[in-house]
């Protein structure tokens, strides 16, 4: 127990208290999920079913993993086959299922649908498709890797073969699969001018008017194809100042053809403007991509990396509101030697071999006990939240602790229970998702917060006094 937690001695007044209020919160919660670009692509193809299996679990079963019920798929353009050497990374080579025009090739991408298909049947309900770039063959450069100097890319001849591209897939999976994609985004970080050709992965620059006319057309293509339970998302934006600008931009008929609004939060500080436009123009809003390497060298226990993400899955929930929160890549290369992703494999050598990072278990922290449905709940301290699970009558507190060693006493408010303990996880430099019993005391509860860790409390049969 590491001398953790105090007896059931009372409350101290001078211990900072975090308070819970269910009245301040939103509902409409839909859950967690994972781009499959580019893992998808290099795991999907493992020849180690076993191996597959136990990635598979580890990231989607909400028992066994990290309970993920949302999933992006990567439409991929495909690489120029001229082009030697292919400068895109190990894994970021997704293929297109058409090499040119008027020919299709159904049989690509093998590894990522597979992935996707598996994911499925361990309780994902949510898939979204999204692109990186056009098709070699429609763009400038001849490259899915950018422009030669960083802007638009798409041919100007090629906006409705694009549109057509990217809803000829959705179609094909609703058909061929039974895979209803329920939105479809056809830009990611469309503003940014780093998408240069030889670039190591899939991009493409549109400007704020080639925007608006890509969503319009591929809004257009999804209706006269009757895929009606297929809508538009956009844009996905590096950061959340920049997806807030571009929306500034967008007219009448840009908003009529989108349903819900993507984002991603590297960067940015207008998260609460952000979601009020959200909500003034009555648009789903989801945090569709964040991921985090932290500031050390490789190291699979790196708790910069932890510390990284507990902060901005809270800030994320307490001040965007998203409905859904989407890390980059569940699974990462291990021969790029960083810290990114929970769970890393070598993409070179395609050998069935994976290793869980510290990163993992502080997702785990989140999506094991803030599940789809969930209210989440305002609390007077920035670095924590809460969520109330009325269908389980559970209330989950998480509190990320950045700082030293400190103790905290929480208190529920208006909500109770007759449990005399709840259930505590944490994660921290010696932990991974530890588990101890924490004693209720007159409706609170107190703890010692390890330095550099997230803890997460679990309190059963909650009710309202």
């Amino acid at each position: 127990m590491n001398g953790m937690n105090r007896p059931d001695n009372g409350i101290m007044d001078e211990e900072p208290t975090i308070y819970i209020k269910l009245e301040e919160g939103y509902d409409g919660f839909e859950g967690w999920g994972t781009s499959l670009a580019w893992w998808g692509h290099i795991i999907g193809r493992w020849s180690n079913q076993e191996k597959l299996a136990e990635v598979l679990d580890l990231v989607f079963d909400p028992v066994k993993g990290l309970g993920f019920n949302i999933v992006r798929y990567n439409i991929g353009g495909g690489e120029n086959p001229s082009i030697q050497p292919n400068t895109l990374r190990p894994g970021g080579d997704v293929p297109g299922f058409q090499p040119e025009l008027g020919q299709w090739n159904w049989n690509a991408d093998e590894g990522q649908r597979n992935v996707m298909l598996e994911a499925m049947k361990r309780g994902v309900d949510i898939a979204e498709a999204f692109s990186n770039s056009p098709p070699y063959w429609m763009t400038i450069s001849g490259s899915v890797t950018g422009a030669e100097d960083g802007g638009n890319n798409l041919r100007e001849d090629r906006y409705e073969d694009f549109a057509d591209y990217l809803t000829e897939v959705v179609k094909h999976y609703k058909e061929e699969y039974g895979v209803m994609f329920r939105t479809l985004n056809p830009l990611n970080e469309p503003a940014s001018n780093w998408w240069k050709k030889g670039n190591i992965q899939e991009g493409a620059h549109f400007s704020l008017d080639k925007q608006k006319k890509i969503i319009q057309l591929t809004a257009r293509s999804l209706q006269r194809k009757g895929l009606f339970e297929t809508t538009v998302s956009a844009p996905d934006e590096n950061s959340v100042d920049e997806t807030l600008d571009m929306l500034h931009g967008y007219d009448e008929e840009t908003y009529n053809s989108i349903s819900q609004i993507n984002t991603h939060s590297y960067n940015g500080e207008q998260l609460e403007e952000l979601r009020l436009l959200a909500k003034d123009k009555g648009k789903k809003l989801w945090m569709s991509e964040y991921g985090t390497g932290g500031t050390q060298p490789h190291d699979h226990e790196d708790l910069s990396c932890v510390m990284e993400l507990a902060e901005r899955v809270i800030a994320d929930l307490r001040l965007l509101r998203p409905s859904a929160w989407v890390y980059w890549q569940a699974v990462e290369d291990e021969s790029a030697q960083n810290n990114w992703g929970f769970i890393h494999s070598d993409f070179k050598r395609g050998d069935s071999e994976y290793e869980i990072t510290k990163q993992y278990y502080a997702m785990a922290q989140f999506s094991k006990f803030i599940r789809p449905g969930s209210r989440i709940l305002w609390t007077n301290d920035a670095h924590s939240v809460a969520a109330y699970d009325s269908a389980k009558r559970q209330l989950a507190v998480v509190i990320h602790n950045g700082e030293g060693q400190r103790q905290i006493c929480c208190d529920l408010g208006v909500l109770t229970t007759d449990q005399p303990t709840a259930r505590l996880y944490r994660t921290s430099e010696r932990e991974n998702l530890a588990e101890e019993v924490v004693p209720l005391h007159s409706n609170k509860f107190t703890l010692t917060l390890e330095a550099q860790s997230v803890t997460t409390v679990v309190i059963d049969h909650i009710s309202y006094k």
